[in-house]
Order: structure tokens, then C-alpha cells, then sequence
């Protein structure tokens, strides 16, 4: 099982992936946090029913915020999921609330396009 923790995208730049032009830190955290949700989506397609595949957004965890969770509560879900592993090739989880898989942010179709082109990239 893959656990990946991090934050939910909204946007992704599909003219320039790699934001090599315009690039901004929050335009670069949201591209990456939707890169991260549509990778899943892709690996879930290919190999989740041997390795499924958890998006898990903890919300903001204390790393100098007091008002953020504490670490230990924003780890917790992870040991959950690796005491009792999800059966479907695909979860998402976000701040302890499971998400539809429909929607916009992990389509399908949008994750086999990033798929292409990280595979171009790495080409």
C-alpha cells in the first residue's frame, strides 16, 4: 500500500507543468498537491488492486502553528491505515472524511494525461 500524505490541488497548469513561466509559491503548492491527488489516481489504475493507493490530506499539522493539530493526531490516520489496510485500489482521505472518488480533482482522464506527460518528462 502507498500512503500518501499531503495536501489537496486545485489547479493544475496543463500549458506548463513545470511552471517554468509564472511560477509562485502557492501556484507551485497547489500544482503540486493536484499533480500528487492525479498521480495517485494514475497508479491506482495501473496497480491498485496489488498496491492500493491512499491520498490522505491531514489538514494543517503544527510545525511552529499552535493553532494547527498536533503531529500525533495528524499521523494517527497513517497507522490506521496500515493497521487495517483499504481494500479498494483507490482512498481519499481528507482531515478524517472520505471522498467520492467522481470528483473533478481526481479524474480519471486528467490522471492518464499527467501520467503522459511525467513519463515524457522523465524521458
Amino acid at each position: 500500500m502507498v500512503v500518501n500524505v499531503a495536501g489537496v490541488g486545485t489547479t493544475l497548469a496543463w500549458d506548463d507543468p513545470q511552471l517554468t513561466r509564472g511560477y509562485g509559491l502557492v501556484r507551485a503548492q497547489l500544482q503540486a498537491g493536484r499533480a500528487n491527488d492525479l498521480l495517485g489516481v494514475a497508479h491506482a489504475a495501473e496497480h491498485g488492486e496489488k498496491v492500493p493507493y491512499v491520498l490522505y490530506h491531514p489538514g494543517f499539522t503544527r510545525s511552529g502553528d499552535a493553532s494547527a493539530r498536533p503531529v500525533e493526531e495528524s499521523v494517527a490516520a497513517v497507522h490506521d491505515f496500515i493497521d487495517d489496510p483499504p481494500k479498494a485500489p483507490l482512498t481519499a482521505v481528507d482531515r478524517g472524511r472520505r471522498l467520492p472518488l467522481t470528483l473533478r480533482t481526481l479524474d480519471a482522464g486528467d490522471a492518464a494525461r499527467l501520467a503522459a506527460i511525467t513519463a515524457g518528462i522523465r524521458a
